[in-house]
């Protein structure tokens, strides 16, 4: 019987670690992105080129994201994004042309946002954008 309540309290306690620290709410989270620009690759081409996304996070729930070339030292585009975050997934709408990204569970730890990018429910992989200077 020891050994039953042993064991109940290490999987109480793993369960309780886990659920503390597998992801932040979605206050943390929005303090952590807004007023910043996030870099990386969210899978966006422009005239068949990949390019890389610099979105910027605004407070009211919009925000830029300013694409560049990867090969050239060239602006590919600038679009408008609304954004908003909800059970720990940020979701960026860019409008009908576009389809609706998702980032699911996203964490951010110092300079780095990562999560699982998902293009119209599409698993694209674990992607991670950093913070600019």
């Amino acid at each position: 019987m020891k050994t039953v309540k042993k064991y109940a309290g290490i999987l109480m306690m793993l369960t309780l670690f886990v659920g503390f620290t597998s992801c932040e709410d979605d206050d943390t989270i929005f303090d952590h992105i807004v007023g910043r620009t996030w870099v990386g690759d969210l899978g966006f081409y422009v005239d068949g080129e990949p390019v890389e996304s610099g979105i910027t996070f605004k407070s009211n729930g919009f925000g830029q994201d300013e694409q560049w070339f990867y090969d050239w030292d060239q602006r590919a585009a600038i679009l408008d994004v609304r954004w908003w975050i909800d059970h720990g997934d940020l979701y960026l709408d860019y409008g009908n042309r576009y389809p609706l990204l998702v980032l699911e569970a996203i964490y951010v730890d110092g300079r780095y946002l990562t999560g699982r990018l998902y293009s119209n429910n599409i698993d694209q992989g674990t992607v991670t954008l950093e913070m600019a200077d």
